[in-house]
């Protein structure tokens, strides 16, 4: 029997590879010159990396680099943000940047400039690319580069090759763009050219030869670096180092780094998620490929359930008691009306909830709510269900402070459970509270959502000061008893944000003054008991803090504009 930190690694390994054969059985398995391929990219990360690195590091080297290459998993939203987050480092510190990009064909360059001039709207410019036919990755996350552009006045060039001709293989692909990314150096030698192609073809033989034979050809040599992201590879390694949730740049060696924002699982879901997205786009009769859709999320939440209470070490009577619902049902709430399950006024407070839920369990309806089909709300949402299978059930009024400490304990547990599978998922932090206040503290007119998170960081940063007075005394004195009566966006928001974090620590602290048992007691907990919760929350607070403290990337620190979008 392995401790907690085993059996995390075994649950990890295990979802991915089950998730990669299932990718394998539906899009059929790889033919040989792929296979061939994907190999030149393996044994890029075969050596290991040289040491950890940093954003400002790799922003620095381009700075200097004439040509960037940047890997992209197209499916996955943070491969963008990732590269936007660089590249507006650099233009920010004062760096001419010109973008070469996959997502575009090298004929469909005037059709951008239309559409970045003003002269078509974006519904024109997609019908125009042929945007879900040629590439059909998410629209919303690709957009971002024409706002790049225009704001940094950066040329954005298309350097792919049109669709007809893909089928001439990926060695005729490299070779089509490393022509024009050569040409580009030619036209733009002040400017970084930042070329933004799948992470497969930067291997070095792959589009970078192909760059540096075209340049020879000219007698001419340019100054490139490398970024890959989310070697799978180098998450492993980092697995055995345990700085897998903590590490999120890599220097591979001269020249070649690696950003690592999301775990495997994370990376090859992102591409299941889209191929369901992708079918509904070719589906003629639509009620059946609903039901596929629902199908899979479905599969993949009792999946996560069945880990969580394995990994716990506990059994449910009824694993998969519960109807499953997403943000796409838009007449949950009134159906549970009509059903006479909720009252209308019980539904008024629970519909301000969803506004804010990522994901929800209805005990009352066995109802199970994912806002959106990601691991990390799906696996939230599974730890929701086995929490409330778990303690006793409870429907009496208790008092504001045992309420309100009954739901961190439900985000915190929730939030620890999620982190079994998503295990480089992150809670926001006091530092990042006190960023909030900074931005936004002081501006006499917020947006709604701006306003919550002004409100959740003074009340986070209050009790946390009370968490520190009650560590350092052993006394209770003193509770901020107005946290305990605030509105209910308030009270749902600040719950789930010292909830999260205490989670977020537990986690950190597993087998290191948390033990498995300690949260396996905590998940049986009838909340709403007097004093319950707050003293369970205490307990946990001071069996985490003994940890070793860990680093992350922290979401304030990266320009606002691309990340504002997320």
């Amino acid at each position: 029997m392995g401790n907690a930190r085993e059996d995390l690694i075994g649950i990890q390994k295990r979802l991915v590879e089950e998730l990669k054969e299932a990718l394998y059985d539906t899009v059929g398995r790889r033919d040989p010159a792929l296979d061939r391929y994907y190999k030149d990219y393996q044994r890029e990360f075969k050596q290991g990396y040289e040491r950890l690195s940093s954003r400002d590091e790799i922003i620095q080297r381009l700075m200097r680099a004439n040509i960037g290459y940047f890997g992209d998993y197209h499916t996955l939203r943070s491969a963008q943000t990732a590269v936007l987050d660089l590249l507006q480092g650099a233009a920010e510190r004062g760096r001419k940047v010109v973008i070469a990009m996959e997502m575009l064909h090298a004929a469909d360059k005037h059709h951008a400039q239309e559409f970045m001039d003003g002269e078509i709207d974006e519904e024109t410019l997609r019908w125009r690319l042929k945007w879900d036919e040629s590439w059909g990755f998410p629209w919303e996350s690709y957009k971002r580069f024409f706002t790049f552009s225009k704001r940094y006045n950066a040329p954005l060039f298309g350097i792919n090759i049109n669709a007809d001709d893909r089928d001439r293989g990926l060695h005729f692909r490299d070779q089509f763009a490393g022509d024009l990314v050569c040409a580009l150096t030619h036209l733009y030698p002040e400017r970084l050219v930042a070329v933004v192609y799948g992470d497969l073809h930067l291997a070095a033989s792959h589009l970078p030869t192909a760059v540096e034979a075209r340049l020879a050809k000219y007698g001419a040599k340019r100054r490139a670096l490398t970024v890959y992201q989310n070697s799978e590879t180098l998450y492993w390694k980092l697995v055995e180092q345990q700085l897998e949730h903590v590490v999120d740049y890599i220097k591979m060696r001269r020249d070649v780094y690696v950003v690592m924002n999301a775990t495997p699982l994370v990376k090859f879901q992102s591409y299941a998620n889209w191929q369901m997205q992708r079918q509904e786009l070719v589906w003629s009769g639509g009620d059946e490929l609903d039901l596929h859709t629902e199908t899979a999320l479905l599969e993949q939440v009792n999946q996560y359930i069945r880990t969580i209470i394995h990994f716990l070490g506990v059994e449910l009577e009824e694993p998969e008691n519960y109807e499953l619902y997403t943000a796409a049902d838009l007449d949950l709430l009134s159906n549970l009306v009509e059903r006479g399950i909720y009252t209308a006024e019980e539904m008024a407070a629970l519909k301000d909830y969803l506004t804010m839920a990522e994901s929800a369990f209805f005990e009352r309806a066995r109802l199970l709510y994912v806002s959106n089909p990601t691991v990390s709300n799906a696996a939230e949402a599974a730890a929701r269900y086995v929490l409330a299978e778990l303690r006793p059930v409870s429907s009496e009024v208790v008092e504001s402070r045992d309420e309100f400490y009954a739901r961190c304990m439900v985000e915190a547990l929730a939030f620890f459970c999620s982190k079994i599978i998503d295990p480089r998922r992150h809670a926001r932090n006091a530092d990042d509270w006190n960023d909030v206040l900074k931005r936004f503290g002081r501006r006499r007119w917020l947006a709604r959502i701006q306003q919550l998170d002004v409100n959740v960081a003074r009340g986070f940063l209050r009790h946390r000061a009370y968490e520190e007075r009650v560590l350092q005394t052993g006394s209770y004195a003193g509770a901020p008893r107005a946290l305990f009566e605030l509105p209910t966006d308030q009270h749902v928001a600040l719950t789930r944000a010292l909830g999260r974090a205490l989670g977020d620590r537990l986690y950190g602290a597993l087998e290191n003054g948390v033990s498995k048992e300690l949260i396996r007691d905590a998940c049986f907990d009838e909340l709403r008991k007097p004093d319950q919760s707050r003293n369970r929350y205490f307990q946990l607070l001071r069996a985490s803090v003994t940890s070793r403290t860990t680093r992350h990337i922290q979401r304030s620190a990266l320009p606002r504009s691309f990340m504002d979008e997320e």
